[in-house]
């Protein structure tokens, strides 16, 4: 059969064999235009034979056996196999991929369960598999076993479930040669009951024992025939001279691989019944069954996982929003040089303006633990220790500042320029610090008028004489007292519960996925609706726990403001805490390292923050900002619980449903991007660079 354009090389195939396990026809492979890996391979494995699949690391025979499983699509040619179903097939990876949180028993009945066996089964499989790979006590767990160890272990997990057709890529690879003969022999007595087996190995002589040998070098099959076939036909001692002959054949007649490679169809990939199925009752069992194991397993890190929210909630209210405390204020009163505060003084400053003095009783009235009032003598001095630092402010009462203040009130429009000028309170305030600066403003701001309010109704005056031509009714929703913390409180929630479930799916994907351990699931047949299925029933669980503690923290010990219905809050959530775990399990996807991943994350974090309103309100946002941030996933959300916390808004408020349906689309996004990458950017998500 003509597969590599070289004359002077034979290629002979099995013959007096009516049915073939596996035939490979025209295989194409390459990941790059000049990287060729599978360059027109022909390969035909007979039924209940050992084939032996030999060449130097880098000439494509893991690319082949992973083309032949399903986990790889050829660019062109054709692979034809007479198993029908996945759990048919027996796998060992080149790598371990084993969970080796697990135990050995643990391992074996989480793939005995993808392949549909029962406990009963695996149990019984497991005991004889132990025994004839010399494993140590099925109870030790995976991480405490040598290399040598691990890699029975691996081999074991492909003999689990009885396969007809077995995939061993390097199994004895690194093992006692008294175990490794015993394991070929094991595998010719299997090859008597119907048994197909593919190996591939670095130790050649140890390959006669296969019934047929394939030698592979450059993406192409330079013989395939019986190993004493070669060994007679080229008139060597052993194999390793038989290729050697054959390479440098080979070498005498180069090829440029990238001529006239054919159009490549991204679809030629090994056919099984079973890869239309999208969810096994038993698969997702199996998926649990890990799952559950590891995170009883990962203690610390599920703690860590309740913790953060608790811990992230409580710092972030006694961190953020709350009121400066201990503030220095100088205060030069000329008025009087030491202020005899009277708290309880109700008289009427009017009757009373030459024995009452109204700046100390306003410093009295202002006195709380947001200030430390500092006495000076001098307004240069003060205002120097502004500067440097040593105050937030001044505050400077003229000698005559009570009458001043009384004759403007009785006065009116009488009253004279220096009455008018003698009462007022002047005040610098250090405004490099915006929220010390603006918040010092608006406190003396307000208790000033709060506290004339009062004076004049000591004096039984109308208070409003003391006020602006201005009032402030109730608030439509809030109140006078809200804050910064009030406003934050519910994008903090929102932020929790798009994230902490993003940290918690992502970081069981990735793990798998760099431990190749996804690789193997899925040429046992584990289907993407499996896995997310199998994720989402945990992250639920975990979610609610998360989400109801947050919220414990945020609304009942700190008690922020809510207004609204707890219910249709808690639906809302738990929609972003999905959209928060398809974006964590869309970074494991696309990402191939823990920390581009780590950091993809962070950004995204630090974005959204910014971004959404979450601590800054878009209106105040750069234009041009402003006109995409709708766009971005938890705008609408954050808007949403806003104005279910805060103004009672109901499910069906257009703010509310608008805050559902973009959570509900981005959940859409981020899932067609997992199904995008899963389908047909396979190499990408399925194993580590």
């Amino acid at each position: 059969m003509p597969t590599n354009e070289m004359e002077e090389i034979e290629i002979s195939t099995i013959s007096g064999k009516p049915d073939n396990a596996v035939a490979v026809r025209n295989a194409y492979k390459r990941y790059t235009s000049t990287n060729v890996i599978l360059d027109g391979l022909n390969m035909t494995v007979g039924e209940g034979t050992i084939y032996g699949l030999l060449g130097p690391s880098g000439c494509g025979k893991t690319t082949l056996l992973n083309c032949i499983v399903g986990r790889t699509e050829l660019d062109a040619g054709n692979i034809q196999l007479k198993v029908k179903k996945r759990s048919e097939v027996g796998y060992m990876p080149q790598f371990l991929n084993l969970h080796d949180q697990m135990t050995i028993f643990e391992n074996f009945f989480f793939y005995g369960y993808l392949y549909g066996m029962d406990s009963e089964n695996i149990k019984a499989r497991a005991i004889d598999l132990i025994a004839f790979l010399d494993l140590p006590s099925g109870h030790r767990f995976v991480k405490t076993l040598s290399g040598g160890q691990q890699r029975r272990v691996s081999i074991a997990i492909a003999f689990i479930h009885d396969p007809k057709l077995l995939i061993l890529d390097e199994p004895t690879v690194g093992l006692d040669p008294v175990l490794s003969q015993s394991i070929w022999e094991r595998l010719l007595e299997m090859t008597t009951k119907g048994k197909t087996i593919i190996i591939t190995t670095h130790y050649i002589q140890e390959a006669r024992q296969a019934h047929t040998i394939g030698l592979m070098r450059s993406g192409i099959l330079l013989a395939e025939e019986p190993p004493n076939h070669l060994i007679e036909k080229f008139g060597c001692n052993d194999l390793e001279e038989a290729f050697l002959a054959l390479s440098h054949k080979q070498e005498s007649a180069p090829k440029d691989p990238t001529i006239n490679y054919p159009k490549i169809n991204q679809h030629v990939k090994a056919y099984f019944e079973d890869d239309s199925k999208t969810f096994s009752n038993k698969t997702f069992r199996g998926i649990m069954y890990k799952n559950l194991t590891l995170l009883k397993r990962e203690y610390i890190f599920m703690l860590f996982v309740v913790i953060l929210p608790i811990v992230q909630t409580y710092l972030f209210n006694v961190a953020i929003g709350r009121k400066p405390r201990n503030l220095n204020i100088a205060v030069v009163n000329e008025e009087i040089s030491s202020c005899q505060y009277s708290a309880s003084y109700s008289g009427c400053f009017l009757d009373e303006k030459q024995n009452v003095s109204l700046s100390c009783l306003y410093l009295e009235f202002l006195k709380n633990d947001s200030y430390n009032f500092v006495q000076y003598d001098d307004d240069d001095i003060a205002l120097n220790d502004v500067r440097k630092n040593k105050v937030w402010g001044l505050l400077h009462f003229q000698n005559n500042y009570t009458k001043s203040l009384a004759n403007r009130v009785t006065e009116g429009t009488r009253v004279s320029p220096e009455d008018v000028t003698s009462s007022l309170m002047n005040t610098w305030v250090d405004l490099s610090n915006q929220y010390i600066g603006n918040f010092i403003r608006y406190d003396i701001v307000r208790s000033m008028f709060s506290f004339l309010r009062q004076a004049l109704v000591n004096c039984g005056e109308n208070p409003k004489l003391g006020a602006l031509p201005l009032s402030f009714e109730q608030p439509v929703f809030g109140s006078f007292d809200e804050n910064f913390i009030s406003y934050a409180s519910t994008a903090i929630l929102c932020l929790c519960c798009f994230f902490f479930p993003s940290i918690l799916t992502g970081g069981l994907i990735l793990t798998e996925k760099l431990g190749g351990m996804i690789e193997r699931m899925m040429v046992a047949g584990v289907t993407m609706i499996e896995m997310m299925a199998s994720v989402m029933v945990i992250q639920v669980f975990v979610h609610i726990i998360q989400t109801t503690l947050v919220m414990i923290v945020m609304y009942w010990v700190f008690d922020n403001p809510f207004e609204g219905s707890l219910t249709t809050l808690s639906i809302l959530m738990m929609v972003t805490g999905f959209a928060g775990m398809f974006f964590g399990f869309m970074l494991a996807v696309i990402n191939s390292e823990m920390a581009i991943t780590a950091y993809s994350g962070i950004c995204t974090n630090i974005v959204l923050c910014f971004t959404s309103g979450l601590v800054w309100p878009i209106e105040a946002e750069h234009w041009l900002l402003r006109s995409v941030s709708w766009v971005f996933p938890l705008t609408w959300t954050v808007d949403a619980a806003r104005g279910i916390c805060s103004k009672n808004f109901a499910f069906l408020h257009p703010v509310v449903l608008k805050g559902f349906a973009s959570t509900i689309v981005w959940n859409f996004i981020f899932v067609y991007i997992i199904y995008f990458f899963i389908k047909y950017k396979k190499d990408v998500w399925v194993a580590k660079k």
